[in-house]
């Protein structure tokens, strides 16, 4: 994500002379004398100085407007409208000198989200985000009469009302810079969408206040009381009167595919009542299609090389992600077949005889195991084995190996039989995963109620056209909705068994975030600084589940040549002196193992004995000090446990 960083500034952007800034203080403030100015960077058509005058503590704002000199008139009405509920500047005086337009503004302190975003300082990208969707939840309370674009007085009048998407989108694609710039493949691919999901545009009965530049470069942020907080939000000269959705699409443009500011962002704008279209997430690409055509038929492809280049990266990811959207499969219902069990033994005489001896258990799972239940067609088998290797022989008759996916020690594969799609689990004994399948099922067997409501559930999903978008970047809600019943169903049941996740969903990542700040960074009054390992490929974090609760969170750091470091691990403080903590290293251990990792990195024994005691972890055998090696302390796995 670049957020329009590498974008060129206006060719005009050079500083102004000494002379002129000082004369255009002087029209606003005729008794004060410049001290100080200071060009700042940012702003791709419009720029800024900050100013410092004699007779006052606060420096001020000296804005320059490069192309609507109408631009300064609209921005002070809207720091008046909007100055009790959101920071924006205030506009002291609007002047022009010789041919340039400008305004004395508040200087608002702070620095861009933008910044923020793309450099190293620590901070905590979830509550940002939030803070941005409550922020834009309150622009968008304020409405107008009707919706389209501002006059000075911020009045619309029917010369400034919406022009006719389809017309606009005509006059793009036939401008000279649009045709040079994208493929004919590109320019048919736009077109096609827009014949097909144009109804799902907004309609022009919406008016309410739209910033319309809503990104990162244009919020400015301040580390206050021990968290960054929204400090003022800027630049509103293209703001009109419309469908938040022009909002959102700006603010997802560039990082609308990272699970954690998209959710977070997301959650933040409806948390006070702010309703999102189904399908919204089409919309908004739409949106964003149109804004960055508009914007590339202003560009010079002499003198803007890399917005141009970025615009046309932006739109083929664009274009990607729709062709992901609308080519998801409709996931397919159907009434309970007695056919299914029977096809579950065939699979299951074919899996024990491949692997012999190393198949200890087997078992039909899943909907096709419960009768009565309408389900999807596919048979899923859970397969207990003595080694997880052994599975792999399964390759030689169609099973296609699909790793663990998202549980460890866990690995899956699929196979497409003479009679339908059979999904394969294979787990070692005693994994949790082997009891809280077969409890959920043998309750949905002996419970008719509770078989009706998921049948319910399944079919009115299946009327939702969401279900089939991936919600988090990886699971579709028809998963994630289904996945909410089966852990009620689970806790009606009493299952109370120990598993162990890769952190993957919302749920799990707002875990991991509360065990790493309450337990180990509150402590030091600080936020968390390590964030940004949860998108990194060498940090795996696990979530610890005591039946459908998370009760553990681990940090391991993956080194080279089979080393592996145990950054954190703790329990929760309810389910502390159980026991949990031993059986969650056990688990850790066996995971590292099954990746060739052969040794951890750990604390010395004499810390670690008072780290994990601190933690609540009992029959932990760090008495004995011939367990650990001396710098750089790295423990066999053996010895650890």
């Amino acid at each position: 994500m670049t957020f329009k960083a590498d974008w060129e500034q206006p060719q005009n952007q050079n500083p102004l002379s000494h002379e002129i800034i000082e004369r255009m203080v002087a029209l606003a403030y005729p008794t004060s004398r410049l001290v100080s100015y200071q060009p700042l960077d940012g702003g791709c058509v419009n720029f800024n100085i900050k100013v410092q005058l004699n007779d006052s503590e606060k420096p001020l704002m000296l804005r320059i407007y490069l192309r609507d000199k109408t631009s300064a008139f609209r921005e002070k009405k809207l720091g008046e409208l909007l100055k009790p509920t959101v920071p924006i500047p205030q506009t002291y005086y609007i002047g022009q000198l010789e041919t340039y337009h400008f305004a004395i503004t508040e200087f608002m302190a702070g620095i861009p989200l933008r910044n923020l975003l793309l450099e190293n300082t620590p901070y905590d990208m979830s509550q940002i985000m939030h803070q941005v969707g409550v922020m834009l939840s309150k622009i968008a309370s304020y409405k107008f009469p009707i919706s389209g674009f501002f006059d000075e007085k911020l009045t619309v009048t029917k010369k400034t009302e919406f022009p006719d998407y389809t017309h606009f989108l005509k006059d793009c694609l036939q401008n000279k810079i649009v045709q040079s710039t994208l493929t004919a493949e590109v320019i048919s691919k736009i077109t096609h969408y827009f014949n097909k999901y144009n109804h799902l545009l907004p309609d022009k009965a919406e008016s309410h206040l739209v910033h319309a530049d809503f990104d990162p470069a244009n919020i400015l942020v301040n580390f206050m009381e021990g968290k960054w907080k929204i400090s003022a939000v800027l630049d509103w000269e293209f703001s009109f009167a419309g469908s938040i959705l022009w909002d959102v699409a700006t603010m997802m443009r560039y990082a609308h595919h990272i699970v954690e500011f998209k959710e977070s962002f997301i959650a933040g704008l409806t948390s006070r009542g702010i309703t999102l279209p189904l399908n919204w997430r089409l919309s908004v690409h739409m949106l964003n299609l149109l804004s960055l055509l508009d914007c590339l038929t202003r560009a010079d492809l002499s003198t803007h090389p890399r917005k141009i280049a970025d615009i046309r990266k932006l739109i083929t990811y664009i274009l990607q992600d729709l062709d992901t959207l609308t080519s998801i499969k409709h996931i397919e219902v159907v009434p309970y077949n007695p056919e299914w069990p029977k096809q579950f033994k065939r699979e299951a005489a074919q899996i024990k005889e491949v692997l012999g001896d190393h198949c200890l258990e087997i078992h039909h799972i899943g909907s096709t195991s419960i009768p009565g239940l309408a389900a999807k067609e596919d048979i899923d088998i859970l397969c207990v084995v003595d080694q997880l290797a052994s599975a792999l022989a399964l390759q030689g008759v169609g099973y296609i190996f699909k790793n663990e996916i998202n549980i460890p020690l866990r690995y899956f594969f699929s196979k497409n039989s003479d009679f339908s799609k059979v999904n394969l689990h294979v787990t070692e004994a005693e994994h949790g995963f082997i009891d809280l399948n077969l409890r959920f099922c043998d309750y949905m067997r002996h419970h008719p109620d509770s078989r009706q409501a998921y049948q319910v559930l399944k079919y009115k999903l299946l009327l939702d056209p969401t279900s089939f978008v991936r919600v988090n970047g990886r699971f579709p809600k028809y998963t994630l909705e289904k996945n909410i019943f089966i852990k009620s169903v689970l806790d009606q049941a009493g299952y109370k068994g120990i598993t162990f996740n890769f952190c993957l969903h919302y749920a799990e990542w707002e875990a991991a975030k509360q065990f790493r700040q309450t337990y180990f960074f509150d402590p030091m009054q600080i936020d968390d600084p390590y964030t940004w390992t949860f998108n990194h490929p060498e940090h795996v974090h696990l979530v610890m589940y005591r039946g459908t609760k998370i009760i553990g969170y681990a940090h391991i750091q993956l080194w080279k040549d089979g080393l592996a470091a145990l950054r954190i691990i703790v329990i929760d403080e309810e389910a502390r002196y159980q026991g949990f903590g031993t059986q969650f290293l056990v688990l850790i251990e066996k995971w590292l193992k099954l990746k060739n990792y052969n040794s951890l990195h750990i604390e010395s024994s004499e810390e670690a004995l008072l780290f994990y005691r601190k933690h609540g972890y009992k029959d932990m055998p760090f008495n004995d000090p011939d367990g650990y090696e001396s710098d750089p302390r790295d423990t066999p796995m053996g010895k650890f446990l």
